[in-house]
């Protein structure tokens, strides 16, 4: 009796997920089915390039290993990190920082069509400095920079899923 109650609570809450329309986060579903994206970056050594590689690949985008190979091409610009001295203490030392990571990135059909030409994304944070904690201060804004640089990917993904690719040639830049 046990197992058939079980079962029946299990497919209820199957039903309950699928049918409020919810589904994993992830790669974009408005590109067709069976079409592929080639992921560029002029940056050889780019961590964002591979990350949103990864990121299709698991969600279900065929990622091609050629340009030539690919119905869409995602062209990253340019990577940027910045550090913006916000405050100062009264000896004229910083005291905060506001740490900046960016992207320009395009999308683009293999025929040269621009879908999404020089689009931004930017991730701020906030880092109080102190300087009697540099080693700790330090370890933390090396984790601020890895959780800003998977919140820029995300920001770069969500947009991806906000390319109508079947619209009209238009100035898509927003």
């Amino acid at each position: 009796m046990k197992i058939i109650v079980r079962r029946i609570v299990f497919l209820l809450a199957i039903v309950t997920t699928a049918s409020c329309g919810w589904h994993l986060r992830g790669a974009p579903n408005n590109f067709p089915p069976g079409s592929s994206i080639y992921i560029s970056s002029e940056n050889p050594r780019s961590d964002i390039a591979d990350e949103i590689s990864r990121l299709l690949e698991n969600g279900g985008v065929p990622v091609a290993a050629t340009p030539i190979e690919a119905d869409y091409l995602l062209t990253i610009h340019k990577e940027m990190e910045r550090k913006l001295t916000v405050a100062v203490d009264s000896e004229g030392r910083a005291s905060e920082y506001e740490l900046i990571t960016s992207a320009i990135y395009s999308v683009r059909t293999h025929s040269g069509e621009v879908l999404l030409n020089k689009a931004q994304a930017d991730v701020y944070r906030s880092l109080e400095w102190d300087v009697s904690e540099i080693v700790s201060k330090g370890e933390e804004e090396r984790l601020l920079r890895a959780e800003m640089r998977r919140e820029l990917i995300s920001r770069m993904i969500n947009r991806l899923r906000r390319i109508d690719v079947n619209a009209p040639l238009q100035d898509k830049s927003y």
